[in-house]
């Protein structure tokens, strides 16, 4: 296969998935859902029947056409004489619909099945098309369509006929670029505009994400209207102004010896306190996902001005207050042990690891604030060991 054919290839299995995007979210039913090559390319759901099961074929710059000899139709009319005859009562309760890039030519059995040719579907009609499909079939010498031939000219007559009176062709449809910028109309009403793209980026992730988990799974999997709509709606709420989007997930727990000289001094803080390995090991990955995740809000400008400044600010006067509080309950006793220092020191990371201090109000994953701590004690602005200045300029000769 060349690589023109392979791209188109790639660019059409794109086009699908992205396509039923925009079928789900234009569907008038709010109960539909869809589901991506279980019944066909493309099935939209009500109840447990498919009312619409789509073929979608893309064309770049819209090559190609659909003609009476067309490959595109008569691949699918194989493909969806097969699924009737297994199953014919689907004939009764689907339409059938190919969506297509290219043209239907006037005085083609595609043209006269367009949803809007004007034509009305009679018996006659109906009779008329099927006998300009067997002609083609006897009269054509195309190889590559044979096995389509023979198969249309098996089966069932009237099955045949009833398939061909509810197909419906949409030529000239909307290309891999266009169906975005569909999208994009839906998307555009639910967020703010200026962080439009962000939205739009993260809407298509998760929805190729549950493509994909829909396509591996042994048991079919549908995507409904009101799950895209939630999403959508529950991720532009994340870009308002009282909150911010959390985009950087579970990295996994990072081992010490993973991490660089610079970031160890956060790590040598809680070994301070003698932590042990589990709580460590939480705390490590929360440094690093609150590390990740402010990185991301000031790569994409979502940041006030200053405003990670003012939350340390915050941050580190809660500290204050309660560093203080061990401080003085730690002088009363003249003949401190160390044990009781490291469990004071524990004690303090416990107590502000449990506050709610939000960077912004609606803002609620716990790990930005407790990371941001780790960040802070990584900087030596704050510490948990009663004695953490003088322990640290020891270990790390600073």
């Amino acid at each position: 296969m060349s690589n023109h054919q392979a791209s188109e290839q790639m660019i059409g299995y794109l086009y699908q998935v992205r396509y039923a995007l925009a079928l789900l979210l234009d569907d008038d039913n709010s109960n539909s859902q869809i589901s991506i090559e279980k019944f066909d390319d493309v099935a939209l759901i009500d109840g447990n029947v498919p009312k619409e099961l789509v073929q979608l074929k893309h064309h770049v710059n819209k090559a190609g056409n659909l003609t009476d000899k067309s490959t595109d139709l008569w691949r699918t009319l194989k493909v969806w004489l097969d699924l009737v005859s297994e199953s014919p009562d689907l004939i009764a309760e689907t339409n059938f619909l190919i969506i297509t890039t290219a043209s239907a030519p006037d005085n083609t059995v595609a043209a006269s099945l367009k949803k809007d040719s004007g034509i009305k579907r009679t018996p006659d009609m109906v009779d008329a098309l099927y006998q300009t499909l067997k002609d083609v079939c006897t009269e054509s010498e195309s190889q590559s369509n044979r096995r389509f031939y023979e198969a249309f000219l098996s089966a069932d007559e009237n099955l045949a006929k009833c398939l061909i009176n509810k197909i419906y062709v949409l030529d000239n449809a909307n290309n891999i670029i266009d169906v975005e910028k569909r999208i994009r109309k839906q998307v555009r009403i639910s967020c703010t505009r200026k962080y439009e793209n962000k939205v739009m980026e993260r809407l298509e992730g998760w929805w190729y994400r549950q493509v994909i988990e829909g396509l591996y799974s042994d048991t079919p999997i549908f995507i409904s209207q009101d799950q895209v709509i939630n999403y959508v709606v529950s991720t532009s709420q994340e870009y308002a102004n009282d909150n911010l989007p959390i985009d950087i997930f579970d990295l996994g727990y990072t081992q010490a010896d993973e991490m660089s000289a610079d970031d160890k001094t956060f790590y040598q803080q809680l070994k301070l306190i003698c932590l042990g390995n589990h709580h460590l090991k939480v705390a490590v990955n929360d440094y690093y996902r609150a590390f990740n995740q402010r990185a991301s809000w000031v790569r994409n400008n979502l940041l006030y001005i200053d405003e990670l400044d003012k939350y340390e600010r915050r941050l580190i006067d809660e500290w204050e207050r309660e560093f203080a509080i061990m401080a003085d309950a730690l002088e009363e006793n003249p003949n401190l042990a160390e044990d009781e220092k490291v469990k004071a020191g524990k004690q303090l990371l416990t107590k502000m690891e449990e506050k709610d201090i939000r960077i912004r109000e609606k803002c609620q994953a716990p790990f930005v604030m407790r990371g941001s701590y780790h960040i802070l004690a990584d900087q030596r602005k704050v510490g948990w060991h009663i004695d953490f200045e003088e322990r640290l300029k020891q270990l790390l000769g600073i």
